[in-house]
Parts: structure tokens; C-alpha cells; sequence
């Protein structure tokens, strides 16, 4: 696994790739997004910014939610983001 760098918001994310959410979708990513990308809690997500936008979630659940709002706005998002999930490491 390459090297991450960056900790963006979702108003960041939008600024970047040129589109906008509705204000319940902004809510509603922002409330799931974390700081912190040691350890992703559940139903929760990271942002990177390098080397390309990456939302790294705790689940195939998280990612889902995820990309059912994103996924709106394809035509729309200019540049590379990408929705992943990292599974936790178990002991």
C-alpha cells in the first residue's frame, strides 16, 4: 500500500472537483468523516487529498453510503476520487 497524505473536509472535496452536494448531503458526509486515519471507526470515514482524492471507509456498509450520494453527482466531478473501505485489522 502506497503513502496517503492529506485530511480533507467535504466542502474541501466539493472545491476540489468542482461540484456541490445538496446541504443534507454535506451534513450528512461530514457527520460520518474523521480526523483521524490510524483507525477508522465504525460508520465513519477518512479523506485523502494525495496522491488523489480517496474517502477510505471502515465498511462495505460505509462505503455504500458513501457512493449512493456521490454516485449523483458523476457527471459532474472533474479530477480522480475514489470510495474505498479498509478492513480492520483483527488482532
Amino acid at each position: 500500500m502506497g503513502i496517503r497524505l492529506g485530511n480533507l473536509t467535504i466542502a474541501a472535496v466539493e472545491e476540489k472537483h468542482k461540484f456541490r452536494l445538496l446541504d443534507a448531503e454535506r451534513e450528512m458526509l461530514e457527520s460520518m468523516r474523521q480526523n483521524n486515519a490510524q483507525t477508522i471507526e465504525d460508520g465513519k470515514f477518512h479523506v485523502f487529498d494525495e496522491p488523489m482524492t480517496m474517502f477510505v471507509c471502515d465498511s462495505t456498509e460505509t462505503r455504500a453510503a458513501v457512493l449512493n450520494i456521490l454516485s449523483k453527482y458523476n457527471s459532474d466531478i472533474k479530477g480522480q476520487l475514489g470510495v474505498g473501505y479498509q478492513e480492520a485489522n483483527h488482532g
